[in-house]
């Protein structure tokens, strides 16, 4: 988006002390010494938000690199001054004064760079437009390779901005629509990998994308036309206040778009297998406890989705936000914090939701099932609930218990009765959301098979217990006549790893041990195979 600043300098000058210490003393010392370190201190926090998280929270900014930028951000994204209209307003002549603050900004406290950006239809030069095809695009690479050779630490770059809505007036100088309807896009993206960093990822940027179940299907077509060519790295998703809704004081043009739809349509664009960043995430309101609701809303849609790796907010603090939305910002001009921020700083510490691993959308599973889900950073318990109802309604909730691992022995369930789990992360800091729910339908036996009696009626493979399991676990099987059975291990390559029986067994329930000493930590299936009988089993082995 288009993004204007007006950033005020602090009329702050040097100064120092100049008095007699014997003549007022110690004490007067020590109560300037105090008040000195308060000064210092108010505001002051050892690290940014995010250090230490797998994923960034950066701002956008201004050359002038407003202040507490550090103490807050560990990524930064220029506003205008990496556009080309900034950097090269007359051919031939470059201006990479503001660009060069921030990128050494940037490289000095090893945080990441992102340029933004190279192909835009907007804020482009105004002298491109003279020129005929042929040196249009000869403008272009010069200008993609000048930038490319410039930054060799950037970390990422917006190739190509707002294609859906602001394409560049000398597309057809990059190949137009062509033949696959994006020709001029593939061209840029195909520069841009031949002079940019190769470690630099190379990202498509795009706005009004979540809420519209058409708009993100044709910018998944536009994105995997990319992928299949290996040209991009990342997914760009601009997150805009007014991409959710109106302002919640509006009194005309009033729409609120769909929470599960924006979700649903972050699922799909994470379907791609690419990351996704949040690039210029905002929301514009100018009462705090407004701005403070809207982020308890929409702020941990992003940071919670395993698949968004970075948020960048569009403008933090005031005086240096876009001019069309200008209360943006999460810092006073005097070192304030909004409501949002302090929010935000415990958001951010406390822990992100687990993700249930097993039993989910199973059948057959024991009567005694093990829960499994993956750990959260920095969580130190988690609360379990399992319910034989969806909403989890008191009356269902059949469970409901804190542990500090992250698996779970249930006690005896009903047989044959549909239940669901879910699992949220504590730390001293705060509880995250519930997980998704996951679904599981009971069978008739346990585990353990310890209330199993006489011969079986009919073949069947169990969940191995205990499970996950370091390094030792017990499978069982049952038969209900003499037969060869073969029971393997496979990975999730589907290649057989280990044979674990193979054999003629008499009729009845039948235990092997399993020693997973020379496996890898992970997911593995368990495949028997008796007669035309067939079944696969999940296993994790956690060591």
């Amino acid at each position: 988006m288009k993004r204007q600043t007006n950033f005020h300098h602090s009329n702050l000058q040097p100064w120092s002390l100049d008095f007699n210490f014997k003549r007022y003393g110690r004490g007067i010392f020590i109560l300037f010494a105090i008040c000195l370190i308060g000064f210092v201190t108010k505001n002051s926090f050892a690290q940014p938000l995010a250090e230490g998280k797998d994923k960034f929270l950066g701002c956008g900014t201004s050359s002038n690199l407003s202040r507490y930028l550090e103490r807050y951000w560990n990524q930064v994204t220029p506003g205008n001054d990496g556009k080309w209209g900034s950097v090269e307003p007359v051919r031939g002549q470059f201006n990479w004064t503001n660009l060069n603050k921030i990128y050494d900004f940037t490289k000095n406290r090893n945080f990441p760079f992102k340029e933004h950006t190279l192909v835009w239809g907007n804020q482009q030069p105004g002298w491109i437009a003279s020129l005929d095809s042929a040196d249009q695009r000869a403008a272009v690479e010069n200008w993609i390779r000048t930038i490319g050779e410039r930054y060799p630490e950037m970390a990422l770059v917006d190739v190509v901005n707002e294609p859906f809505h602001a394409p560049p007036s000398y597309k057809n100088a990059l190949g137009g629509d062509g033949a696959t309807g994006w020709d001029w896009v593939i061209t840029a993206f195909e520069l841009a990998r031949k002079y940019c960093p190769a470690e630099a990822k190379l990202i498509l940027n795009e706005y009004n994308i979540l809420h519209d179940n058409t708009q993100t299907t044709n910018y998944i077509n536009l994105i995997t036309l990319l992928k299949d060519r290996d040209l991009i790295d990342g997914i760009g998703v601009q997150g805009h206040y007014f991409e959710f809704r109106s302002h919640t004081d509006a009194t005309s043009n009033i729409y609120v778009h769909n929470i599960s739809t924006i979700k649903s349509n972050l699922d799909r664009l994470a379907e791609t297998g690419l990351p996704i960043y949040i690039s210029e995430f905002d929301i514009d309101e100018q009462n705090d406890t407004s701005q403070l609701e809207q982020y308890k809303i929409y702020f941990p849609i992003f940071w919670s989705h395993p698949a968004v790796k970075g948020i960048t907010l569009w403008g933090y603090i005031q005086g240096d936000c876009w001019s069309a939305h200008p209360h943006t910002y999460l810092l006073l001009s005097d070192g304030t914090e909004r409501p949002a921020l302090q929010w935000l700083r415990t958001y951010i510490a406390s822990p992100l939701p687990p993700i249930p691993i097993s039993p989910n959308a199973e059948g057959s599973v024991p009567l005694d099932p093990v829960l499994v889900w993956r750990s959260s950073d920095t969580a130190t318990s988690y609360h379990v609930q399992l319910s034989t109802n969806i909403m989890f309604a008191s009356s269902c909730v059949v469970m409901d218990i804190t542990v500090t691992d992250t698996l779970l022995q249930v006690g005896s369930l009903d047989a044959n009765k549909r239940y669901y789990w879910r699992v949220c992360a504590e730390n001293e800091h705060g509880t995250s959301a519930y997980s998704v729910t996951a679904i599981f339908m009971t069978g008739n036996q346990t585990a353990t098979l310890d209330k199993f009696e006489g011969i079986p009626t009919e073949f069947e493979l169990f969940q191995n217990y205990p499970n996950p399991f370091n390094p030792t676990t017990t499978i069982s099987f049952s038969i209900p006549q003499r037969s060869d059975v073969r029971l393997v291990l496979i990975n999730l390559l589907g290649k057989e790893v280990m044979k674990i029986v193979d054999g003629n067994f008499e009729a009845g329930v039948h235990r092997v041990q399993l020693d997973a000493s020379s496996l890898a930590s992970g997911l593995y299936f368990y495949r028997m195979e008796a007669g035309e009988y067939h079944k696969v089993m999940k296993m994790i082995v956690n060591k």
